[in-house]
């Protein structure tokens, strides 16, 4: 046992994870409050249409903001954990090399996959500022929305990779 805790905290000392575990800290907590702010936003206006027939304005688009930014948000804890859906009705019978090996090509293509996400969204959001692409009825910008989301992609791509240089994957 190494000691290290499900999000890269080890217990005690000056240790190289310690930032990890602030920044996973810090992502659970912005998970957290975008989350309490899309229950409260489902709350209202599910009360206002069907006790006062008037449903909250923009409650849908600002859902699917919420929802996206929640999801992004979530992915750089989800990958430093390695908490993602796998498939193993296989590798379980596979010698313990041959495991890692297949875990470590898992993580290149986690990394790869991510950083292509990243890339893609940058580019993404680049377009949606020039164009000053927005939501319909709150007029919410969705650049800088999109940059956001490529950014903890890339985040989650640089995860990954680290992951696939340490000692067991």
């Amino acid at each position: 046992m190494t000691g290290e805790t499900r999000d890269g905290a080890t217990g005690g000392g000056a240790s190289p994870f310690r930032p990890l575990a602030a920044a996973t800290r810090l992502l659970q907590l912005v998970a957290a409050l975008l989350l309490l702010v899309m229950m409260a936003v489902t709350f209202v206006d599910v009360i206002g249409r069907y006790v006062f027939n008037s449903p909250l304005p923009g409650a849908f688009e600002l859902t699917e903001v919420l929802l996206a930014l929640v999801v992004f948000v979530g992915l750089p804890i989800v990958t430093a954990r390695r908490e993602h859906v796998t498939v193993d009705l296989l590798t379980g019978r596979l010698p313990g090399r041959l495991r890692q090996g297949l875990a470590r090509a898992a993580l290149a293509v986690t990394a790869g996959v991510l950083a292509v996400f990243a890339w893609r969204l940058a580019l993404l959001g680049r377009d949606y500022s020039s164009y000053g692409d927005a939501t319909v009825y709150l007029g919410i910008p969705l650049g800088p929305v999109a940059v956001v989301m490529a950014v903890l992609a890339g985040i989650s791509a640089l995860v990954a990779a680290v992951l696939i240089l340490r000692r067991q994957p």
